[in-house]
Protein backbone atom coordinates (compact mmCIF):
# COMPACT_ATOMS: atom_id res chain seq x y z
CA UNK A 1 0.00 0.00 0.00
CA UNK A 2 1.36 3.38 -0.96
CA UNK A 3 1.31 6.64 0.95
CA UNK A 4 -1.73 7.85 -0.94
CA UNK A 5 -3.72 4.83 0.25
CA UNK A 6 -2.96 5.59 3.90
CA UNK A 7 -3.78 9.26 3.43
CA UNK A 8 -7.15 8.37 1.93
CA UNK A 9 -7.66 5.69 4.56
CA UNK A 10 -7.03 7.87 7.62
CA UNK A 11 -8.92 10.83 6.16
CA UNK A 12 -12.02 8.75 5.42
CA UNK A 13 -11.75 6.80 8.66
CA UNK A 14 -11.42 9.85 10.90
CA UNK A 15 -14.27 11.58 9.09
CA UNK A 16 -16.56 8.55 9.37
CA UNK A 17 -15.50 7.85 12.95
CA UNK A 18 -16.15 11.43 14.01
CA UNK A 19 -19.52 11.44 12.28
CA UNK A 20 -20.42 8.05 13.76
CA UNK A 21 -19.44 9.08 17.29
CA UNK A 22 -21.38 12.30 16.94
CA UNK A 23 -24.51 10.61 15.66
CA UNK A 24 -24.24 7.76 18.18
CA UNK A 25 -23.75 10.17 21.07
CA UNK A 26 -26.70 12.25 19.95
CA UNK A 27 -28.93 9.17 19.71
CA UNK A 28 -27.75 7.91 23.11
CA UNK A 29 -28.35 11.28 24.76
CA UNK A 30 -31.80 11.48 23.21
CA UNK A 31 -32.62 7.98 24.41
CA UNK A 32 -31.35 8.81 27.89
CA UNK A 33 -33.39 11.99 27.95
CA UNK A 34 -36.51 10.08 26.93
CA UNK A 35 -35.83 7.50 29.64
CA UNK A 36 -35.37 10.26 32.24
CA UNK A 37 -38.57 11.95 31.07
CA UNK A 38 -40.47 8.67 31.35
CA UNK A 39 -39.02 8.11 34.82
CA UNK A 40 -40.01 11.61 35.89
CA UNK A 41 -43.51 11.06 34.59
CA UNK A 42 -43.68 7.75 36.45
CA UNK A 43 -42.41 9.48 39.58
CA UNK A 44 -45.14 12.08 39.22
CA UNK A 45 -47.80 9.33 38.96
CA UNK A 46 -46.36 7.37 41.90
CA UNK A 47 -46.01 10.44 44.12
CA UNK A 48 -49.55 11.53 43.24
CA UNK A 49 -50.90 8.09 44.13
CA UNK A 50 -49.08 8.04 47.45
CA UNK A 51 -50.30 11.58 48.17
CA UNK A 52 -53.90 10.53 47.55
CA UNK A 53 -53.53 7.63 50.01
CA UNK A 54 -52.05 9.97 52.64
CA UNK A 55 -54.81 12.49 52.04
CA UNK A 56 -57.47 9.82 52.41
CA UNK A 57 -55.88 8.55 55.64
CA UNK A 58 -55.80 12.07 57.09
CA UNK A 59 -59.56 12.49 56.67
CA UNK A 60 -60.38 9.75 59.20
CA UNK A 61 -59.26 11.62 62.35
CA UNK A 62 -61.36 14.65 61.37
CA UNK A 63 -64.34 13.34 59.43
CA UNK A 64 -64.42 9.70 60.41
CA UNK A 65 -65.71 6.98 58.14
CA UNK A 66 -68.33 9.32 56.73
CA UNK A 67 -65.68 11.88 55.78
CA UNK A 68 -63.56 9.15 54.14
CA UNK A 69 -66.67 7.92 52.32
CA UNK A 70 -67.48 11.41 51.04
CA UNK A 71 -63.87 12.01 49.99
CA UNK A 72 -63.69 8.77 48.05
CA UNK A 73 -67.09 9.46 46.52
CA UNK A 74 -65.92 12.86 45.38
CA UNK A 75 -62.80 11.40 43.70
CA UNK A 76 -64.96 9.21 41.50
CA UNK A 77 -66.13 12.30 39.58
CA UNK A 78 -62.57 13.57 39.03
CA UNK A 79 -59.65 12.45 36.89
CA UNK A 80 -57.74 11.25 39.92
CA UNK A 81 -57.26 7.50 40.30
CA UNK A 82 -59.81 5.89 42.66
CA UNK A 83 -58.86 5.05 46.25
CA UNK A 84 -60.02 1.75 47.66
CA UNK A 85 -60.75 1.32 51.36
CA UNK A 86 -61.26 -2.34 52.42
CA UNK A 87 -62.07 -3.22 56.03
CA UNK A 88 -61.02 -6.36 57.88
CA UNK A 89 -64.10 -8.20 56.55
CA UNK A 90 -62.99 -7.60 52.94
CA UNK A 91 -65.81 -5.13 52.37
CA UNK A 92 -65.03 -2.12 50.26
CA UNK A 93 -66.28 1.13 51.76
CA UNK A 94 -68.14 2.28 48.61
CA UNK A 95 -69.29 -1.23 47.77
CA UNK A 96 -67.28 -1.33 44.52
CA UNK A 97 -66.22 -4.73 43.15
CA UNK A 98 -62.56 -5.58 43.65
CA UNK A 99 -60.67 -8.60 42.38
CA UNK A 100 -59.62 -10.94 45.17
CA UNK A 101 -56.14 -11.25 43.65
CA UNK A 102 -55.58 -7.50 43.82
CA UNK A 103 -56.74 -7.36 47.41
CA UNK A 104 -54.59 -10.30 48.42
CA UNK A 105 -51.57 -8.70 46.83
CA UNK A 106 -52.21 -5.37 48.56
CA UNK A 107 -52.49 -7.08 51.95
CA UNK A 108 -49.34 -9.09 51.35
CA UNK A 109 -47.37 -5.95 50.42
CA UNK A 110 -48.70 -4.15 53.50
CA UNK A 111 -47.59 -6.99 55.76
CA UNK A 112 -44.10 -6.68 54.31
CA UNK A 113 -44.29 -2.90 54.81
CA UNK A 114 -42.84 -2.60 51.32
CA UNK A 115 -44.55 0.66 50.31
CA UNK A 116 -45.86 2.39 53.42
CA UNK A 117 -46.83 5.60 51.60
CA UNK A 118 -48.88 3.89 48.87
CA UNK A 119 -50.55 1.18 51.03
CA UNK A 120 -51.69 2.09 54.54
CA UNK A 121 -53.78 0.40 57.24
CA UNK A 122 -55.79 2.92 59.32
CA UNK A 123 -58.25 2.50 62.25
CA UNK A 124 -61.70 4.11 61.96
CA UNK A 125 -64.25 5.26 64.53
CA UNK A 126 -66.59 2.38 63.63
CA UNK A 127 -64.19 -0.15 65.12
CA UNK A 128 -62.87 -1.46 61.77
CA UNK A 129 -59.44 -1.19 60.31
CA UNK A 130 -59.34 -0.06 56.66
CA UNK A 131 -56.66 -0.92 54.08
CA UNK A 132 -56.19 2.15 51.84
CA UNK A 133 -54.50 1.74 48.41
CA UNK A 134 -54.79 3.01 44.85
CA UNK A 135 -54.39 0.24 42.20
CA UNK A 136 -54.01 1.24 38.57
CA UNK A 137 -56.24 -1.01 36.43
CA UNK A 138 -54.24 -0.37 33.25
CA UNK A 139 -51.01 -1.51 34.92
CA UNK A 140 -51.99 -3.76 37.77
CA UNK A 141 -49.99 -4.31 40.91
CA UNK A 142 -47.63 -6.62 39.09
CA UNK A 143 -46.40 -3.69 37.02
CA UNK A 144 -46.48 -1.24 39.86
CA UNK A 145 -44.40 -3.17 42.36
CA UNK A 146 -42.86 -5.95 40.22
CA UNK A 147 -42.95 -8.88 42.70
CA UNK A 148 -42.85 -12.46 41.43
CA UNK A 149 -45.09 -15.08 42.95
CA UNK A 150 -44.85 -18.81 42.19
CA UNK A 151 -48.11 -20.22 41.00
CA UNK A 152 -49.74 -16.83 40.49
CA UNK A 153 -50.90 -15.33 37.21
CA UNK A 154 -49.66 -12.05 35.85
CA UNK A 155 -47.34 -11.66 38.81
CA UNK A 156 -50.19 -11.81 41.41
CA UNK A 157 -50.04 -14.05 44.49
CA UNK A 158 -52.43 -16.97 44.62
CA UNK A 159 -55.39 -16.89 46.89
CA UNK A 160 -54.39 -17.53 50.53
CA UNK A 161 -50.71 -16.90 49.88
CA UNK A 162 -49.17 -15.75 53.15
CA UNK A 163 -45.51 -16.53 52.70
CA UNK A 164 -42.57 -14.33 51.91
CA UNK A 165 -42.81 -12.51 48.61
CA UNK A 166 -40.09 -13.71 46.20
CA UNK A 167 -37.84 -10.98 44.90
CA UNK A 168 -38.88 -8.66 47.71
CA UNK A 169 -36.52 -5.82 48.50
CA UNK A 170 -36.21 -3.30 51.29
CA UNK A 171 -38.63 -0.40 51.05
CA UNK A 172 -37.25 2.63 49.28
CA UNK A 173 -36.92 5.98 50.97
CA UNK A 174 -40.12 7.98 51.21
CA UNK A 175 -39.15 10.33 48.35
CA UNK A 176 -37.97 7.55 46.05
CA UNK A 177 -40.24 6.43 43.25
CA UNK A 178 -42.22 3.24 43.66
CA UNK A 179 -41.91 1.96 40.09
CA UNK A 180 -38.57 1.76 38.24
CA UNK A 181 -38.05 1.46 34.47
CA UNK A 182 -37.68 -2.03 33.11
CA UNK A 183 -35.12 -1.27 30.34
CA UNK A 184 -31.93 0.65 30.92
CA UNK A 185 -30.31 2.50 27.92
CA UNK A 186 -27.40 0.63 26.37
CA UNK A 187 -23.94 1.86 27.30
CA UNK A 188 -22.46 4.33 24.74
CA UNK A 189 -19.32 2.24 24.23
CA UNK A 190 -21.26 -0.37 22.22
CA UNK A 191 -22.40 1.90 19.34
CA UNK A 192 -19.00 3.63 19.38
CA UNK A 193 -17.13 0.35 18.95
CA UNK A 194 -19.57 -0.87 16.29
CA UNK A 195 -19.33 2.41 14.39
CA UNK A 196 -15.54 2.37 14.66
CA UNK A 197 -15.27 -1.13 13.18
CA UNK A 198 -17.74 -0.32 10.40
CA UNK A 199 -15.95 2.94 9.55
CA UNK A 200 -12.62 1.11 9.57
CA UNK A 201 -13.79 -1.41 6.98
CA UNK A 202 -15.58 1.18 4.85
CA UNK A 203 -12.59 3.54 4.91
CA UNK A 204 -10.28 0.74 3.84
CA UNK A 205 -12.50 -0.16 0.89
CA UNK A 206 -12.95 3.46 -0.13
CA UNK A 207 -9.22 4.19 0.09
CA UNK A 208 -8.45 1.08 -1.96
CA UNK A 209 -11.08 2.12 -4.53
CA UNK A 210 -9.40 5.49 -5.07
CA UNK A 211 -5.75 4.53 -4.58
CA UNK A 212 -5.67 1.52 -6.93
CA UNK A 213 -6.27 3.41 -10.23
CA UNK A 214 -3.87 6.17 -9.14
CA UNK A 215 -1.21 3.56 -8.45
CA UNK A 216 -1.89 2.06 -11.88
CA UNK A 217 -1.43 5.51 -13.43
CA UNK A 218 1.86 5.93 -11.61
CA UNK A 219 3.13 2.58 -12.88
CA UNK A 220 1.99 3.46 -16.41
CA UNK A 221 3.82 6.79 -16.34
CA UNK A 222 6.92 5.02 -15.13
CA UNK A 223 6.64 2.49 -17.96
CA UNK A 224 6.30 5.25 -20.58
CA UNK A 225 9.27 7.07 -19.08
CA UNK A 226 11.30 3.89 -19.55
CA UNK A 227 10.40 3.76 -23.23
CA UNK A 228 7.51 1.28 -23.20
CA UNK A 229 5.23 3.45 -25.32
CA UNK A 230 2.70 0.66 -25.93
CA UNK A 231 1.57 0.87 -22.28
CA UNK A 232 -2.20 1.31 -21.91
CA UNK A 233 -4.35 1.33 -18.75
CA UNK A 234 -7.86 1.85 -20.11
CA UNK A 235 -8.82 -1.77 -19.51
CA UNK A 236 -7.34 -1.72 -16.01
CA UNK A 237 -9.86 0.96 -15.02
CA UNK A 238 -12.71 -1.52 -15.48
CA UNK A 239 -16.18 -0.07 -15.71
CA UNK A 240 -15.47 3.05 -13.72
CA UNK A 241 -17.26 6.15 -14.95
CA UNK A 242 -15.58 8.81 -12.80
CA UNK A 243 -12.78 11.32 -13.36
CA UNK A 244 -10.11 8.69 -12.68
CA UNK A 245 -11.41 6.65 -15.62
CA UNK A 246 -11.33 9.81 -17.76
CA UNK A 247 -7.76 10.36 -16.63
CA UNK A 248 -6.89 6.81 -17.67
CA UNK A 249 -8.40 7.34 -21.13
CA UNK A 250 -6.54 10.65 -21.43
CA UNK A 251 -3.33 8.83 -20.52
CA UNK A 252 -3.94 6.24 -23.24
CA UNK A 253 -4.58 9.03 -25.74
CA UNK A 254 -1.42 10.80 -24.62
CA UNK A 255 0.66 7.63 -24.86
CA UNK A 256 -0.72 6.92 -28.32
CA UNK A 257 0.03 10.49 -29.40
CA UNK A 258 3.57 10.32 -28.05
CA UNK A 259 4.09 7.00 -29.79
CA UNK A 260 2.83 8.48 -33.07
CA UNK A 261 5.02 11.56 -32.72
CA UNK A 262 8.12 9.54 -31.94
CA UNK A 263 7.43 7.21 -34.85
CA UNK A 264 6.92 10.23 -37.08
CA UNK A 265 10.18 11.76 -35.87
CA UNK A 266 12.02 8.52 -36.48
CA UNK A 267 10.45 8.26 -39.91
CA UNK A 268 11.38 11.88 -40.62
CA UNK A 269 14.95 11.27 -39.51
CA UNK A 270 15.14 8.26 -41.81
CA UNK A 271 13.74 10.24 -44.73
CA UNK A 272 16.07 13.19 -44.10
CA UNK A 273 19.05 10.86 -44.00
CA UNK A 274 17.92 9.30 -47.26
CA UNK A 275 17.31 12.67 -48.91
CA UNK A 276 20.72 13.97 -47.87
CA UNK A 277 22.56 10.78 -48.78
CA UNK A 278 21.61 10.93 -52.47
CA UNK A 279 22.99 14.43 -53.30
CA UNK A 280 26.04 13.79 -51.14
CA UNK A 281 26.72 10.56 -53.01
CA UNK A 282 26.39 12.41 -56.33
CA UNK A 283 28.75 15.14 -55.10
CA UNK A 284 31.31 12.52 -54.11
CA UNK A 285 30.92 10.83 -57.49
CA UNK A 286 31.38 14.16 -59.28
CA UNK A 287 34.53 14.88 -57.30
CA UNK A 288 35.95 11.47 -58.20
CA UNK A 289 35.06 12.04 -61.85
CA UNK A 290 36.78 15.45 -61.81
CA UNK A 291 39.92 13.87 -60.42
CA UNK A 292 39.94 11.18 -63.10
CA UNK A 293 38.85 13.42 -65.98
CA UNK A 294 40.11 16.97 -65.45
CA UNK A 295 38.86 17.99 -68.88
CA UNK A 296 35.23 17.62 -67.58
CA UNK A 297 35.81 19.91 -64.63
CA UNK A 298 33.29 22.65 -65.68
CA UNK A 299 30.43 20.14 -66.05
CA UNK A 300 31.46 18.47 -62.81
CA UNK A 301 31.48 21.78 -60.92
CA UNK A 302 28.04 22.58 -62.30
CA UNK A 303 26.75 19.23 -61.01
CA UNK A 304 28.34 19.82 -57.63
CA UNK A 305 26.77 23.26 -57.44
CA UNK A 306 23.34 21.87 -58.32
CA UNK A 307 23.54 19.14 -55.68
CA UNK A 308 24.80 21.59 -53.08
CA UNK A 309 21.88 23.87 -53.81
CA UNK A 310 19.55 20.91 -53.39
CA UNK A 311 21.07 20.19 -49.98
CA UNK A 312 20.76 23.85 -49.05
CA UNK A 313 17.12 23.92 -50.08
CA UNK A 314 16.40 20.75 -48.13
CA UNK A 315 18.08 22.10 -44.99
CA UNK A 316 16.17 25.37 -45.32
CA UNK A 317 12.87 23.51 -45.68
CA UNK A 318 13.69 21.36 -42.65
CA UNK A 319 14.48 24.43 -40.56
CA UNK A 320 11.21 26.07 -41.59
CA UNK A 321 9.26 22.87 -40.81
CA UNK A 322 10.97 22.59 -37.44
CA UNK A 323 10.10 26.19 -36.57
CA UNK A 324 6.48 25.72 -37.62
CA UNK A 325 6.05 22.56 -35.57
CA UNK A 326 7.72 24.21 -32.56
CA UNK A 327 5.57 27.32 -32.94
CA UNK A 328 8.54 29.70 -33.17
CA UNK A 329 8.10 30.62 -36.83
CA UNK A 330 5.10 32.80 -36.12
CA UNK A 331 6.10 36.41 -36.52
CA UNK A 332 4.20 39.62 -36.20
CA UNK A 333 1.17 40.20 -38.36
CA UNK A 334 1.05 42.92 -40.95
CA UNK A 335 -1.55 44.38 -43.29
CA UNK A 336 -1.24 43.31 -46.90
CA UNK A 337 -3.27 43.61 -50.05
CA UNK A 338 -4.40 40.09 -50.82
CA UNK A 339 -4.75 40.73 -54.57
CA UNK A 340 -1.14 41.97 -54.80
CA UNK A 341 0.11 38.96 -52.83
CA UNK A 342 -1.62 36.45 -55.11
CA UNK A 343 -0.51 38.32 -58.24
CA UNK A 344 3.16 38.20 -57.14
CA UNK A 345 2.95 34.47 -56.34
CA UNK A 346 1.28 33.63 -59.65
CA UNK A 347 3.88 35.65 -61.57
CA UNK A 348 6.78 33.86 -59.89
CA UNK A 349 5.33 30.38 -60.40
CA UNK A 350 4.31 31.17 -64.01
CA UNK A 351 7.98 31.83 -64.77
CA UNK A 352 8.92 28.42 -63.38
CA UNK A 353 6.08 26.76 -65.35
CA UNK A 354 7.22 27.99 -68.76
CA UNK A 355 9.75 25.16 -69.40
CA UNK A 356 6.90 22.61 -69.04
CA UNK A 357 4.52 24.81 -71.05
CA UNK A 358 2.07 24.73 -68.18
CA UNK A 359 -0.48 27.53 -68.26
CA UNK A 360 -1.58 29.24 -65.04
CA UNK A 361 -5.15 30.56 -65.03
CA UNK A 362 -5.99 32.88 -62.13
CA UNK A 363 -9.61 33.80 -61.25
CA UNK A 364 -10.52 36.01 -58.34
CA UNK A 365 -11.64 39.49 -57.45
CA UNK A 366 -10.47 39.88 -53.86
CA UNK A 367 -9.09 43.38 -53.84
CA UNK A 368 -8.99 43.60 -50.03
CA UNK A 369 -6.59 44.37 -47.21
CA UNK A 370 -6.18 41.71 -44.50
CA UNK A 371 -4.01 41.20 -41.43
CA UNK A 372 -1.89 38.04 -41.51
CA UNK A 373 1.61 36.67 -41.31
CA UNK A 374 2.43 37.52 -44.88
CA UNK A 375 5.61 35.44 -45.10
CA UNK A 376 3.91 32.24 -43.93
CA UNK A 377 0.85 32.82 -46.12
CA UNK A 378 3.08 33.53 -49.12
CA UNK A 379 5.04 30.34 -48.45
CA UNK A 380 1.89 28.19 -48.12
CA UNK A 381 0.22 29.38 -51.37
CA UNK A 382 3.49 29.28 -53.32
CA UNK A 383 4.28 25.71 -52.25
CA UNK A 384 0.82 24.50 -53.29
CA UNK A 385 1.16 26.19 -56.71
CA UNK A 386 4.65 24.79 -57.28
CA UNK A 387 3.47 21.30 -56.34
CA UNK A 388 0.61 21.63 -58.85
CA UNK A 389 3.00 22.75 -61.61
CA UNK A 390 5.46 19.93 -60.87
CA UNK A 391 2.77 17.23 -61.10
CA UNK A 392 0.79 18.77 -63.94
CA UNK A 393 1.17 17.16 -67.34
CA UNK A 394 3.15 18.90 -70.04
CA UNK A 395 1.18 21.66 -71.74
CA UNK A 396 -1.48 21.31 -69.06
CA UNK A 397 -3.33 23.95 -67.07
CA UNK A 398 -3.26 24.94 -63.42
CA UNK A 399 -6.31 26.92 -62.28
CA UNK A 400 -6.19 29.20 -59.22
CA UNK A 401 -9.49 30.54 -57.83
CA UNK A 402 -9.76 32.82 -54.78
CA UNK A 403 -12.79 34.29 -52.94
CA UNK A 404 -14.03 35.05 -49.44
CA UNK A 405 -16.85 32.52 -49.37
CA UNK A 406 -20.54 33.13 -48.80
CA UNK A 407 -20.07 34.65 -45.30
CA UNK A 408 -17.35 37.07 -46.52
CA UNK A 409 -15.17 36.03 -43.54
CA UNK A 410 -13.20 33.03 -44.85
CA UNK A 411 -10.51 33.16 -47.52
CA UNK A 412 -10.88 30.24 -49.96
CA UNK A 413 -8.09 29.42 -52.45
CA UNK A 414 -8.54 26.43 -54.75
CA UNK A 415 -5.70 25.10 -56.95
CA UNK A 416 -6.58 22.52 -59.64
CA UNK A 417 -4.08 20.77 -61.93
CA UNK A 418 -4.16 18.35 -64.86
CA UNK A 419 -1.87 15.81 -63.25
CA UNK A 420 -2.47 12.09 -62.64
CA UNK A 421 -3.95 12.62 -59.18
CA UNK A 422 -3.25 10.26 -56.28
CA UNK A 423 -4.93 7.29 -54.63
CA UNK A 424 -7.88 8.19 -52.40
CA UNK A 425 -6.27 6.61 -49.35
CA UNK A 426 -3.28 8.96 -49.76
CA UNK A 427 -5.23 12.22 -49.88
CA UNK A 428 -4.36 13.10 -46.28
CA UNK A 429 -0.90 11.51 -46.30
CA UNK A 430 0.45 13.89 -48.96
CA UNK A 431 0.80 16.55 -46.25
CA UNK A 432 3.25 14.37 -44.32
CA UNK A 433 7.01 14.94 -44.74
CA UNK A 434 8.67 13.11 -47.66
CA UNK A 435 5.48 11.28 -48.61
CA UNK A 436 5.74 9.21 -51.79
CA UNK A 437 2.65 7.82 -53.48
CA UNK A 438 4.47 5.45 -55.82
CA UNK A 439 5.19 8.18 -58.34
CA UNK A 440 8.77 9.07 -59.26
CA UNK A 441 10.30 11.87 -57.22
CA UNK A 442 10.41 15.19 -59.07
CA UNK A 443 13.94 16.51 -59.57
CA UNK A 444 13.40 19.88 -57.92
CA UNK A 445 11.15 18.70 -55.06
CA UNK A 446 12.30 18.39 -51.45
CA UNK A 447 9.18 16.47 -50.36
CA UNK A 448 8.37 19.10 -47.72
CA UNK A 449 6.42 21.71 -49.71
CA UNK A 450 2.90 20.54 -48.86
CA UNK A 451 3.94 19.77 -45.28
CA UNK A 452 5.13 23.35 -44.78
CA UNK A 453 1.98 24.66 -46.46
CA UNK A 454 -0.14 22.58 -44.09
CA UNK A 455 1.69 23.89 -41.01
CA UNK A 456 1.56 27.49 -42.26
CA UNK A 457 -2.18 27.34 -42.90
CA UNK A 458 -2.74 25.82 -39.44
CA UNK A 459 -0.73 28.67 -37.94
CA UNK A 460 -3.43 31.00 -39.31
CA UNK A 461 -6.21 28.85 -37.84
CA UNK A 462 -7.19 27.47 -41.24
CA UNK A 463 -7.32 24.11 -42.96
CA UNK A 464 -5.99 22.55 -46.17
CA UNK A 465 -7.38 19.48 -47.94
CA UNK A 466 -6.94 17.61 -51.21
CA UNK A 467 -9.34 15.72 -53.45
CA UNK A 468 -9.24 14.07 -56.88
CA UNK A 469 -11.03 15.88 -59.69
CA UNK A 470 -13.65 13.89 -61.64
CA UNK A 471 -11.96 14.81 -64.95
CA UNK A 472 -8.52 13.92 -63.58
CA UNK A 473 -5.92 15.76 -61.61
CA UNK A 474 -5.69 16.98 -58.03
CA UNK A 475 -7.59 19.81 -56.33
CA UNK A 476 -6.17 21.46 -53.20
CA UNK A 477 -8.41 23.74 -51.11
CA UNK A 478 -7.05 26.28 -48.61
CA UNK A 479 -9.50 27.87 -46.15
CA UNK A 480 -8.37 30.55 -43.68
CA UNK A 481 -10.75 32.53 -41.44
CA UNK A 482 -10.18 36.27 -41.41
CA UNK A 483 -12.13 39.25 -40.06
CA UNK A 484 -14.34 41.02 -42.52
CA UNK A 485 -11.92 42.18 -45.22
CA UNK A 486 -11.61 45.85 -45.93
CA UNK A 487 -11.97 46.83 -49.55
CA UNK A 488 -8.94 48.54 -50.95
CA UNK A 489 -9.75 52.13 -51.73
CA UNK A 490 -8.00 53.27 -54.87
Amino acid sequence: MGRLFWKFFFAFWLALLTAGIGVGTAVWLRHTAQQNLSAKQADVVDVRRASLVKLAASTLPHGGVKGLHDFMQTLQNTRFPPIYAVDDTDRELLGRPLAAEVLQQARALHRKNAYPDAIQMVAADDGHRYLLFVPLPEHGFGDLFRPSFPGGSAGLPPMGFDGPIPGDRPPPPPDDRIRRPRNEPPPPILPIVSGGVASLLFSGLLAWYFATPIRSLRDAFSAVAQGRLNTRIGKAMGRRGDELADLGRDFDHMAQKICSLINAQQHLLHDVSHELRSPLARIQAAIGLAQQQPEKLPATLERIERESQRISDLVGELLMLSKLEAGVAQGKTDRINLADLLADIVADVRFEAEPKRVELSYHGDIDAVIECQSELLHRAIENVLRNAVQHCKTAGTVVIAADFGSDNRRLRIRVDDDGPGIADQDLTAIFQPFFRSGQPQKPHSTGLGLTIAHRAVEAHGGSISASNRPQGGLSVLIEIPFPTPQANER
